[in-house]
């Protein structure tokens, strides 16, 4: 198949399934990385777009699995012009210094939110390599920068997106020679259902996000940099 190729993970709803639906209308075929198989929405998107999806099951949580879903990806595409590693979790967002912390949780969150990108990126460095636009995308957030930080909680999550900024580094730093281009992305906050219920206090759509981003990654000219560029998904520079 001619064309280009993308692999997002988190598609089962909100900006992972935005970001899959926007570049299908963009032309790239896809391939979607959901979490739980009894959401349906990513797959009635695939039955409206015969041949140019594919839909697997990932945790990026878990060597196995991601493993798996890379040896699919190889098996189906020439290569994978842009990965978006999007799926993520929350956490605990209220308890603080001197609460009783909950560290098993805050490792799941530092396991999937920030090593989880690196599994993903290093089951599918080679083939990503193979393509022309080489590009990985890094769903982060504000809350990893330490910089700007003024929260006196949620440790697990700004803590994971610190770290996933940090694994961003390390990748463009070895893939550089090779002309790979590394981005770490806030998406902004969206109106998702991370919490276990619709965020009604989010400014943004997914619709929103996920276009800002794919027109900040795909239409402009970004300047090169040592290291990955940390943005919002508008463009503007945020602060490690």
């Amino acid at each position: 198949m001619d064309g280009k190729y993308a692999l997002v993970t988190g598609t089962d709803h909100g900006i992972g399934f935005e970001l899959a639906r926007q570049l299908l209308g963009r032309g790239f075929y896809v391939t979607a990385c959901r979490v739980n198989e009894n959401e349906t929405a990513i797959d009635e998107l695939s039955r409206q777009h015969p041949g140019r999806m594919q839909v697997i099951t990932v945790d990026i949580g878990n060597d196995e699995s991601v493993l798996r879903a890379a040896e699919t990806c190889t098996d189906t595409t020439p290569c994978l012009d842009l990965l978006i590693n999007c799926a993520g979790i929350l956490g605990n967002m209220d308890k603080t210094v001197g609460d009783k912390l909950d560290f098993d949780e805050m490792l799941r969150v530092i396991n999937v939110n920030a090593l989880g990108a690196l599994r993903m990126t290093n089951a599918l460095s080679r083939h990503i390599c193979k393509s022309t636009l080489k590009q990985i995308v890094n769903i982060s957030s504000e809350a990893g920068s330490i910089q700007d930080c003024e929260r006196v909680g949620w440790f697990g999550y700004c803590m994971s997106k610190s770290a996933n900024n940090m694994q961003g580094a390390l990748v463009q730093n070895a893939l550089r020679e090779k002309n790979v281009r590394v981005l770490q992305i806030h998406p902004g906050h969206v109106a998702t259902w991370m919490r276990g219920h619709l965020d009604e206090t989010a400014k943004i759509t997914p619709e929103i996000s996920a276009k800002g981003i794919l027109e900040v990654v795909l239409d402009r000219e970004l300047p090169r940099s040592d290291r990955p560029l940390y943005l919002d998904y508008t463009g503007a520079p945020l602060r490690y």
